[in-house]
């Protein structure tokens, strides 16, 4: 199978509180870097009902052959600290209140729904999530870094696997900013453009990153499983230490 079609999974715009980009602005950005299809993610907390139809319509106004929007949302869950999901092709609104009310409103709603950065809950999933999401996100470039996955991630994936082989590994840029691309991208055919969602729940695509390359099952060697955790292991310092070199610098005033 030809994976030719470039697109991303995980994009924020300005719909949510934190997200700079206009569709409009991110729609250009997108375009320019030859991705074909975005699965939108806002932030369900920031939206209505009439400000979600809003948003559906103006995916729907400046999709066409270059690009497609594809309105979805990201929904966190009280009680549940780090547990955050979000429903892709999502054609209708919904307000779920409880793991159980999501699986139920977006079975009728939404073409794919997967767990978001399992390092932010620290890997602790209620098993009503594993029992029933499509996707787990083994690869997040805003917590996980562009240049890496995330281990203990692709770990968790394949215990699922093993027990609902229909689950698949996603990779999500989490992107809240077009200026910072980081450049993974998850590709298609261009059979499966005409719904690229479908495409995704059945695992018809594939990830390519700077310096990682995954099947949608996240097929990985033993071996080059022990060199992703060191790697993982080794950047991990790398990026702490980063951290606190800005956070001394700004301390004492200086911008970096």
């Amino acid at each position: 199978m030809s994976y030719t079609v470039a697109g991303a999974i995980h994009m924020h715009s300005d719909y949510s509180h934190d997200g700079l980009d206009s569709l409009e602005t991110l729609r250009e950005a997108c375009i320019a870097r030859n991705i074909r299809w975005v699965g939108m993610t806002d932030h369900a907390e920031d939206l209505d009902p009439d400000v979600f139809q809003e948003f559906k319509e103006h995916c729907a106004d400046l999709s066409d052959d270059a690009l497609m929007l594809i309105p979805g949302l990201e929904y966190r869950f009280a009680g549940f600290r780090g547990v955050h999901l979000f429903a892709v092709d999502l054609r209708e609104w919904i307000q779920p209140r409880t793991f159980e009310d999501f699986f139920e409103q977006t079975r009728t709603t939404a073409g794919f729904t997967v767990l978001a950065h399992p390092v932010l809950c620290r890997y602790e999933v209620p098993p009503v999530v594993l029992d029933h999401i499509d996707g787990i996100e083994i690869w997040n470039t805003n917590y996980n870094t562009r240049y890496l996955p995330d281990p203990r991630a692709i770990a968790l994936y394949h215990d699922v696997h093993s027990r609902r082989p229909e689950v698949v590994a996603t990779v999500g840029l989490d992107q809240h900013d077009s200026r910072n691309d980081r450049g993974v991208r998850t590709l298609i055919t261009v059979a499966d453009l005409a719904n690229p969602a479908d495409a995704l729940k059945a695992g018809r695509f594939t990830t390519v990153g700077r310096n990682a390359t995954f099947d949608s099952r996240a097929t990985i060697s033993a071996s080059a499983m022990r060199q992703l955790r060191l790697k993982r292991s080794a950047l991990d310092i790398v990026n702490r230490a980063h951290d606190r070199v800005m956070f001394a610098l700004r301390r004492v005033g200086v911008d970096p």
